[in-house]
């Protein structure tokens, strides 16, 4: 039996949202680990360097590609290094491949060979090769599991930034109830400021889903009493106002508009209706990605079908309350049931 039309077309929409949510992972993940690629150098690496400086990451190699980070460093021996840095989360069979085109392109436009490295952070066991070997070509990159690396390393650093990455190295000597403590204690005494720390919060969940911990993260910190009421968060009150105000004004244009059809009041009336729903359509985006990060963004698809501005009331109230996303995924799946 053949494929439906429907069904094709049911695919390719499921693949184009995959791809379109794991860009925005993709820029999550290196906005959180770009202050501590440093840190990274030094105590994983291991190498002593006095300076670095960040180099265009966009190349254009036949068709363009962005690495994570290019680094442009010089050494305590005063030497000079070019350093290519990747994070992988998934075994890429390819990846010794987009190396060899990465160290290519950099040592042509550069003049310097490349020193590479690729920190894999997922959670599988680690498959791919940091060699290639044929009769007319080698190739060769560093390969560093995350999960080899001692938590200690930055669990008890005195700066945020590198305190969370802990959560992707080795914690089996601790537990993994005692080493989320542990993250989430060492975050509250650096950061007293309540929205600050749940900033940093979020990017330990976000970090957290790469070792399948999200759940005993955000248990953690809610028993810890480190959860801050969202609707206290001065962004959050701020993106509901703004939303709700571009939301009317553009209804009301809107409304105006269709008036001339249908009578100036209705068209009024219809205006603020649309307003009020795109305003709360902001807010509980916000009020989602600062709750919940990457998951809670991921469920506005869902909300935007809630058919009446009751219902989107009544989930921007279920935000608040919530102990975990998954109260928000049964509501949203019970009221489009």
């Amino acid at each position: 039996m053949g494929i439906s039309v429907a069904a094709i077309r049911f695919k390719h929409l499921k693949m184009l949202q995959y791809y379109q949510m794991s860009k925005r992972y993709d820029k999550i993940l290196k906005e959180i680990l770009k202050d501590v690629v440093d840190t990274l150098i030094t105590r994983v690496i291991g190498l002593k360097i006095v300076k670095s400086t960040a180099i265009e990451t966009k190349l254009q190699i036949t068709n363009e590609r962005e690495a994570d980070f290019i680094l442009r460093v010089e050494l305590e021996d005063g030497s000079i290094s070019l350093l290519h840095i990747e994070f992988q989360a998934t075994n890429y069979s390819k990846m010794v491949y987009r190396e060899l085109r990465y160290w290519v392109y950099l040592t042509e436009v550069h003049g310097i060979q490349p020193v590479q490295y690729v920190f894999y952070i997922g959670n599988e066991p680690l498959t791919m090769k940091d060699s290639l070997s044929t009769k007319t070509t080698t190739h060769k990159y560093n390969l560093i599991d995350m999960r080899d690396v001692d938590c200690e390393k930055f669990l008890y650093s005195d700066k945020p930034e590198e305190v969370i990455i802990s959560i992707l190295c080795n914690y089996q000597k601790k537990g993994v109830k005692i080493f989320i403590r542990e993250i989430l204690e060492r975050l509250n005494e650096l950061v007293p400021e309540e929205t600050l720390r749940g900033k940093y919060i979020r990017q330990v969940e976000v970090l957290s889903q790469l070792r399948d911990l999200q759940c005993e993260v955000s248990k953690e910190a809610e028993a810890m009493a480190l959860v801050y009421d969202l609707e206290r968060d001065i962004r959050f009150r701020q993106g509901c106002e703004q939303g709700m105000t571009k939301g009317i004004e553009q209804g009301m244009i809107k409304g105006k508009q269709e008036g001339l059809l249908e009578g100036e009041q209705r068209g009024q009336l219809k205006g603020l209706l649309e307003g009020k729903r795109e305003g709360l359509l902001a807010g509980i985006e916000l009020g989602l990605e600062l709750k919940y990060g990457l998951t809670g963004v991921a469920l506005m698809d869902k909300v935007r079908v809630l058919p009446t501005i009751d219902k989107l009331d009544e989930f921007k109230n279920l935000i608040r309350k919530a102990a975990s996303a998954e109260e928000l995924k049964d509501f949203l799946g019970n009221t489009q049931e």
